[in-house]
């Protein structure tokens, strides 16, 4: 016996659900704007003395919806980093390679420091980049850092 609960995109109770459709074609083709995110100026180095650098790369990718809308999220690299410089001295380092890779400054944070920056790729795929203190740590060696980048699907 099964139930079948009310709604338009309803299944009887008890049955597995019906398969998700496939998601659209790829909207990084060939990885062009990952490769352009990755080989960014901004990436390309961490503060002297940084320790524990770990880079991840993470290719668009499509969100199937659910509780809220699905689609594609373009790709993105994140730097995680630990540095025993004062913040201000990795806010500033970061800054300044922002800038020098075209980056413009769009917010700043708690610490009062820039700390996201906005920029065009040559296509005008819009990127975003991200640099947070994760720990708040008073002593040095214990403050851990992310820097992330993300860029735009493609559209077409």
């Amino acid at each position: 016996v099964f139930c079948f609960p009310a709604g338009p995109n309803s299944h009887p109770v008890g049955l597995p659900p019906p398969p998700a459709a496939p998601p659209p074609p790829g909207r990084d083709p060939g990885g062009k704007r990952l490769h352009e995110l990755s080989d960014d100026a901004a990436f390309a180095a961490v503060p002297e003395g940084a320790t524990a650098v770990r880079t991840t790369r993470t290719p668009a990718r499509y969100r199937q919806p659910g509780f809220s809308g699905g689609g594609w999220a373009g790709p993105a690299v994140e730097v995680t980093f630990r540095s025993s410089a004062p913040p201000a001295d990795v806010y500033g380092f970061f800054a300044r390679r922002a800038e020098a890779a075209g980056w413009r400054p769009t917010a700043a944070g708690a610490l009062g420091l820039t700390d996201r920056w906005a920029k065009s790729y040559p296509d005008g795929a819009p990127a975003t980049l991200v640099l947070t203190l994760l720990t708040r740590s008073q002593a040095a060696s214990a403050r851990l850092y992310t820097l992330a980048g993300g860029v735009a699907p493609a559209t077409r």
